[in-house]
């Protein structure tokens, strides 16, 4: 079975979703599993750790790291983004073969977002990577998590003008790439009851 993809900007309640599509699972004798994908990973996040200690790159454009990316090197950061990214996007396919069901918590629109809210760089919608990752999220079994920018504000712990910035890629995005959109400003069950709405009989023995 492919996984599960809960995608959707800060505050939208990815996580909390995954964990009770992971009991929802596990209650029915579902063996289940959660993969949590963040935004910079391996040589990226280690690079990105390093670059906070310089007072010039220090900044919000990545709000999680403190740090923006300049110069020379942000011409070359997609690249190390992506090759960081995909040895986790090659284990979450391994693992889906292990599980009943493997949930995503963030996929490939999370990813392409971040890259282009981060670096401030729509035209890497259409790069190479790009393309290949709005094809890869096109094909993933994506539900689109959302909630007025308000709510999402409340709810999140990134500053609001990077915020915005994701929220209005996601809106374009989401809408048209996930198989359905999933409002969660109402209580967490009828988050939930939305999820598996979208699912259909998917997560049923």
């Amino acid at each position: 079975m492919s996984p599960i993809v809960l995608s959707g900007p800060d505050g939208s309640g990815k996580t909390t979703l995954a964990r009770l599509l992971l009991s929802y699972a596990r209650s029915r004798g579902i063996s289940a599993a959660v993969f949590w994908l963040r935004g910079s990973h391996l040589l990226a996040s280690l690079i990105l750790r390093l670059l906070g200690r310089f007072e010039v790159f220090r900044g919000l454009c990545n709000p999680y790291y403190r740090v923006c990316v300049r110069g020379a090197l942000a011409r070359l950061w997609p690249h190390v983004e992506f090759w960081s990214f995909l040895p986790y996007f090659m284990a979450r396919r391994a693992l889906s073969l292990f599980f009943g069901v493997l949930i995503c918590d963030r996929g490939a629109l999370d990813f392409l977002v971040w890259l282009v809210v981060t670096l401030k760089r729509p035209s890497l919608l259409s790069s190479v990577y790009g393309r290949f990752l709005l094809a890869t999220a096109a094909g993933e079994r994506c539900v689109y998590l959302t909630a007025p920018l308000g709510v999402l504000e409340r709810r999140a712990d990134v500053p609001l003008r990077f915020l915005a910035a994701e929220y209005v890629l996601y809106e374009a995005l989401g809408r048209s790439l996930c198989r359905c959109t999933v409002r969660t400003d109402g209580g967490v069950g009828e988050s939930l009851a939305g999820v598996l709405k979208c699912l259909g009989l998917t997560l049923k023995k």
